[in-house]
């Protein structure tokens, strides 16, 4: 089992953060919307979004652009040296 870089725990942590709030922020939303109780769930909607948008800028940080390089293959010839 290959081992887990603490940098890549914590993305995964953030990762699972971010979804946890999403799920939160859709579920107090259609709490509002089924209880007509918007104006008086406005602050934790408003916080919920500014969560969202920060845990968001820290994935898209953390997160690599590009897929890592392919690490280089090993062939038959390679081993017979």
């Amino acid at each position: 089992m290959p081992e887990l870089s603490v940098e890549k725990v914590d993305v995964r942590k953030l990762a699972h953060a971010y979804v946890a709030l999403a799920l939160a922020q859709d579920e107090a939303k259609r709490y509002a919307r089924k209880h007509s109780a918007q104006a008086a769930l406005l602050p934790l909607l408003t916080s919920l979004d500014i969560t969202a948008e920060l845990l968001e800028e820290i994935l898209q940080n953390v997160l690599p652009e590009k897929d890592p390089p392919p690490s280089p293959s090993i062939t038959c010839s390679n081993m017979l040296m």
